[in-house]
């Protein structure tokens, strides 16, 4: 096991190691917010936790309406994911999703999460029904609109990721051969990953909301729990 370990690449490694982190810090997070008075003001960690799973808990109910608690777990696990993933060059790992391999993964998660959904959510004879609208003869075309939307997020979080690396790679290098300029290339590391890291992570986040939302038809029941 370790052998195989050893043999992935760093994307791949990165990408186990802030898993298996992101696991065990949602356990222990979970377990001390679980633990807080619900009559008290949060304080500290939990209320930064609190904060951010409320803020992105209201945007998903706005596109899922009464469904919104069937997905959005999956939905916030991904964005912070992403979110760490793609500032993780910020403690000397390799960013993950600029790996292509690590880009299609999360592509077929996003195409197995909409689909599946809209299976379980429309049944499979709607969701038939669904992509042969407006004409049976679209049915092909929807079909393909389905599996092309996903893995084109996923590329486009590659291509942007890995732009945003380049981009800063060059700038810094660029700059750290100017004298009197070192202490300001310490800063553009860590703005061109917090900066391309949180705007990427958002936009797939939304898409990937958006689409699901548009896939079980959850926008017609916009009733809030």
């Amino acid at each position: 096991m370790i052998e195989f370990y050893e043999n992935l690449s760093p994307s791949i490694k990165a990408s186990v190691f802030l898993t298996l982190v992101l696991m065990v810090l949602a356990v222990i997070l979970g377990h001390i917010v679980a633990k807080k008075d619900p009559t008290q003001p949060i304080r500290g960690v939990s209320f930064f936790v609190v904060l951010i799973v409320d803020s992105l808990n209201k945007f998903i109910r706005q596109f899922h309406g009464k469904q919104w608690r069937r997905f959005a777990p999956i939905l916030i696990a991904i964005f912070i994911f992403l979110l760490v993933a793609n500032t993780a060059g910020l403690i000397g790992l390799e960013t993950p999703l600029a790996n292509i391999n690590v880009a299609i993964a999360f592509s077929i998660i996003a195409f197995s999460t909409i689909q599946v959904s809209a299976l379980i959510v429309r049944r499979p004879w709607t969701r038939i029904k669904d992509l042969a609208s407006p004409s049976p003869l679209l049915f092909p075309v929807n079909v393909i609109s389905e599996i092309s939307t996903p893995f084109a997020m996923g590329l486009r979080l590659f291509g942007n990721i890995l732009s945003g690396s380049v981009i800063a790679t060059i700038v810094f290098n660029a700059l750290g051969h100017v004298a009197g300029l070192f202490a300001f290339t310490g800063l553009v590391h860590p703005i061109f990953n917090i900066g391309f890291g949180i705007i990427q992570a958002f936009v797939y986040f939304m898409l990937l909301t958006i689409f699901l939302a548009m896939a079980v038809d959850a926008g017609n029941d916009t009733a809030e729990e």
